[in-house]
Order: structure tokens, then sequence, then C-alpha cells
């Protein structure tokens, strides 16, 4: 009898010592990189959402910020970083679009990182002061088509997600606007207020004003209309193009598959978490969930269209 036990306890000595690493993935801290200063909506909805994700996960994801250069700092520091599923980050539009303003990058933005899943897209939209002559986006882009060069707009800043979906309007409407471009998307608000520029494209960075009846929202860059503005039209359904600001979780490129999956999978079920949920709605941001697979699509769409638009105002 004791020898039998004794064969027992060795064979699952022997099972757990072939087992693969990867099977005790998780077993210590997850580190997230957010390439934002603290503050911000993708730290604010990061920060919740891994709180989130603990729970599936069963350890901490401390996140840590490395903001700077366009969040190329924080976007090279996890390129390089091991791929054991202990860092992953956040990516932003702004972490791929930068390689677009020609910007010599030591990583490549779309193909040194693994793609774990997709969590929101950031509310973007045109506001006008609430006495502007102009009502609807129709409007707008009639004054602006029969008027070139005398309406001023102004967004976060050159080659942004903001600045782009305007030269797609411009380009696929006929009507031709002056880029005022801001020092970030905190400096939009006040340049319309101050009557710098007559409308501007931005992240909510509206929403106050929107609510105190300062500005008027004309319209919205997303997938759909958004829950928190329901009576606001999207680019799309007026009929034009515009890009979307992405916010998914990425890991170095090389992440294994089993290990890429777990966090698939804790990520995309902290999405129904009521304080991310919650913390989305007050930012006005949409909470998307997509696989990793077609986040990397996703991606390559947004940056081929982006490419095309920035093409155009070359010529």
């Amino acid at each position: 009898m004791k020898l039998k036990r004794l064969v027992l306890a060795l064979a699952a000595a022997c099972a757990m010592f072939v087992q693969p690493a990867n099977a005790q993935y998780p077993n210590k801290p997850i580190t997230l990189i957010v390439p934002w200063a603290p503050g911000g909506s993708t730290d604010q909805t990061a920060r919740v959402l891994a709180k989130a994700a603990e729970n599936y996960l069963g350890q901490p994801i401390i996140v840590v910020n490395r903001p700077g250069a366009s969040t190329t700092i924080g976007m090279a520091e996890l390129a390089k970083a091991a791929p054991d599923g202990y860092t992953i980050g956040t990516l932003s539009s702004t972490g791929y679009l930068v390689k677009l303003q020609g910007r010599q990058l030591s990583f490549d933005p779309i193909e040194d990182f693994s793609y774990i899943s997709y969590y929101g897209d950031n509310l973007i939209g045109i506001a006008v002061l609430t006495d502007s002559p102009y009502k609807t986006l129709k409007e707008l882009v009639a004054f602006g088509k029969a008027n070139p060069g005398k309406l001023k707009y102004g967004t976060a800043g050159v080659g942004t997600t903001q600045h782009l979906t305007i030269e797609a309007l411009q380009r696929d409407s006929g009507a031709k606007f002056v880029h005022v471009p801001q020092q970030g998307s905190a400096a939009s608000a006040p340049a319309l207020l101050g009557g710098h520029v007559d409308f501007i494209m931005e992240t909510s960075v509206w929403a106050p004003f929107i609510e105190s009846k300062q500005m008027r929202l004309l319209a919205v860059s997303a997938t759909k209309r958004s829950d928190v503005y329901p009576d606001v039209p999207t680019f799309t359904e007026l009929g034009f193009k515009s890009l979307r600001s992405v916010q998914a979780i990425i890991a170095p490129k090389g992440l294994p598959e089993d290990i890429r999956a777990k966090l698939e999978s804790a990520f995309r079920k902290a999405l129904n978490d009521k304080a991310f949920q919650a913390t989305m709605q007050k930012l006005a941001m949409q909470v998307v969930d997509l696989p990793g697979a077609d986040v990397k699509k996703l991606v390559e769409g947004e940056y081929a269209l982006a490419k095309d638009l920035i093409e155009s105002t070359k010529k």
C-alpha cells in the first residue's frame, strides 16, 4: 500500500515537472504599460479595466505610465519587453499614426506587437459654439465648399486622428477649411471658446461645454451613435469616412498563443464590469468587444486609410 502511494506521488510529481510553464500562467503580477500621462481617458479606462481583469487572472495588474513623444516612449518599452505575458500595454491610434508623420521609430508600430483584445473607441466629434450659424454638419460643409479657406478648425495636432478625419471630410465633400493645430486636445476647447477657430474636431474635451450649452455637437466619428449623445449623427451615416480612435490591449510580438488567449478571455470578460462601463460612459467612450485577431485587422485598415489620407493632403 505504501509502495502504491509512493508510485502515485512520483507520477504526480513527474506530471507537474513536464507540465508546460505556460499552463501555470500567470503566477506573478502583470505590468500594464499606459503610454500616456495619468488622468487621461486611456489611463482612466485602462486602470478600471485592468482591475476587473484581475478577477479572471488571479494576479494583480500593475499600471505604469510611460508618457511622452506621442506614446512612442511607452510603445518602445513594450516592444522590447519579454513576450511572456507579464508585460502588456494599451494601444491608441497615435501609437501607429506617428510613423506616417515620418518619425523614425525603434519598432514597427503594427508588426512588433501581439494583439490581445479591443475595449473601446474614444468619441471624437465636431463641435461649434452654440451661437454658431451651423446647426448641422451638412450646413458646415456647404459653407466650406462655397467659401474655401474661410473657416478655421482646431485639433490636437497635425497627423492626429482628429486632423485626418477632417482631411477625409474635405476630400470627400469638396469643402476647404484651414487647420489650426493646437498643443494637444486640452487646448482645443479654449481655442473655440476664444474665437480663434470656427469649430473643433476633438475627443470629448467638448463634453462639459455641450452640457453647459456653450457648444453644440454636429457629428461624431464612431461606428454607431453614442449612447450619451443619441441625437448626434455619425460621419458614416452622413456619408463620410472617419478614422477610429482605437483603444486596445496589446503585448510584445511573439507572445505564446495560450497566454495570449488567457489574457484575451480575461480582458473581454472584464468589459462587463459595471465600474468599467460607468467610466467609459462618463468619458463618452463606447465599449467595443473584439478578439485580438480582429484588432490587428482593424488597425491595419485604419493605418492604410490614414496613409491614403496623408498622401492626398500632399497633392
